[in-house]
């Protein structure tokens, strides 16, 4: 997949008459599910809907078992996992003539019923488990050149009885063709399924960021791939309007067409921003480069900010960015303590069986943050008068510190002397360490024990 000149565009919706509908919180780092503060940090298999292979249950069950709050999941795609074009796709196989896998041509005007049941049932089962879906609909991975990616696509000329002008067979790219907006034909096609989501998801699945497409070239290969995802910010507010719900868009890492339209993108997709090679970089690097992206970012757009491919998973395989666990942990609580969020991926169901490495790194970070009030919570790296730490601050209310290379650290805690309950807390482990009561006025300094990496909440003493 390429990962430079890439576009995301990220869609979060609010109903503004659901009473537990995904928003964004008064503090915009966070989301609010009703008037429960969300910040995801999870995985999911990619191709889970259109590969039936999968058991929606088992998957989610795994994930939620071990805290992860989100998955990223494609609506349909044939690169990966279900290769050859098995999966089932949104439109029927009606043929005439066989498509290039040897198998019944789509009509793409007539929508496949089982793959919508489908789409529904994994929704459901995410909101039963409490996860939110990060939803991939459109992908640059599906029109790219090769056998098994733009020769297998349901719009390539080979695969439909529809005959839409403009888009090649055989299995060179497909990107130019596909990302036409002055193509009327080819967009009633695309307009049908975008429109046919919202039917079923809006008012009925509040547990969904919408994510168009995935890396779009937005340069030389793709001239019209810009005006392109005009027609889809314009497509969603036109559908807010006449059903009566604010949908959210949000864009990624295409930074010139997000500052231009930054009122109308409330959530960014911080994939591909960093631009960090997570199997090379050292820890230390990794943590200070992160946390001044995810900051950075945030100053400048005052909205959250959600790593969707942080190439992060030290179980995937067939990549040449698995990482190891320590750094895996250092990216998963920088981005927590930068006020940011991570909803990865997993490609092949390999991946996701073969090991529960990133799981665990989700599951501890999960336990430390639920016993935050984060949503009150702001990065504070004033905090620190000596030594390497981040910070995270609600005045008042909660002090949190990351010290992913352990050490001492002094922290200032000018509360007026107010009584305070200290206590580490180990991420490789999830155990908590002894708590400790003091006044809290002026510099303290905290030393990790063993001197390794740890993390330090402070709260207000009970009376």
């Amino acid at each position: 997949m390429k990962k430079s000149l890439v576009l995301t565009l990220a869609v979060a919706l609010t109903a503004l008459s659901a009473a537990a509908q995904l928003h964004i919180a008064d503090n915009p780092r966070y989301f609010l599910d009703g008037d429960k503060p969300v910040v995801l940090f999870g995985s999911g298999l990619w191709t889970i809907i259109p590969d039936a292979t999968i058991d929606i249950e088992d998957h989610n069950s795994w994930y939620a078992k071990y805290g992860a709050n989100a998955n990223r999941a494609a609506l349909y795609s044939f690169c990966t996992s279900v290769g050859d074009g098995n999966g089932i796709a949104p439109w029927e196989r009606t043929g005439p003539g066989n498509a290039r896998d040897g198998k019944p041509k789509f009509d793409l005007t007539k929508p496949n019923e089982a793959f919508w049941a489908r789409a529904n049932a994994y929704f459901e089962s995410c909101r039963k488990h409490g996860i939110y879906v990060w939803l991939q609909i459109f992908g640059e991975p599906f029109v790219e050149g090769a056998d098994e990616r733009w020769g297998i696509n349901p719009f390539n000329a080979d695969n439909n009885i529809n005959a839409l002008p403009g888009l090649p067979g055989g299995s060179g790219s497909g990107e130019e063709a596909f990302y036409d907006p002055d193509n009327a034909a080819l967009m009633a096609v695309q307009d049908a399924l975008v429109r046919r989501l919202l039917d079923e998801t809006v008012g009925r699945h509040e547990n969904i960021i919408y994510e168009i497409g995935n890396e779009i070239n937005m340069d030389s290969v793709t001239r019209k791939a810009k005006a392109w995802q005009r027609h889809w910010v314009e497509f969603f507010a036109d559908y807010g309007r006449d059903h009566g719900v604010k949908l959210l868009l949000a864009n990624d890492t295409r930074r010139d067409l997000f500052e231009n339209d930054a009122a109308g993108f409330p959530v960014v997709n911080h994939h591909g921003f960093h631009g960090i090679n997570m199997a090379r970089e050292e820890k230390s690097e990794i943590v200070r480069r992160m946390y001044e992206a995810v900051v950075e970012d945030f100053d400048r757009y005052r909205r959250p900010i959600v790593n969707s491919r942080p190439c992060s998973d030290p179980d995937r395989v067939k990549y040449n960015d698995i990482i190891a666990p320590e750094s895996g942990r250092a990216l998963y609580w920088t981005y927590f303590f930068a006020g940011g969020h991570i909803v990865g991926f997993r490609t092949t169901e390999e991946s996701w069986k073969g090991g529960d490495t990133a799981e665990r790194i989700i599951q501890h970070l999960r336990a430390f943050i639920d016993t935050l009030p984060f949503v009150r919570m702001t990065p504070a790296p004033e905090v620190v008068t000596d030594g390497q730490a981040l910070c995270l601050v609600a005045p008042g209310a909660a002090l949190a510190a990351y010290l992913p290379e352990g050490g001492a650290v002094t922290l200032n805690l000018d509360a007026g002397g107010a009584r305070v309950t200290a206590a580490w807390y180990t991420p490789e482990t999830g155990e908590w360490g002894e708590t400790e009561t003091f006044e809290a006025n002026g510099p303290r300094t905290f030393r990790a024990p063993d001197g390794a990496e740890r993390a330090l909440r402070i709260l207000p003493a009970a009376d």
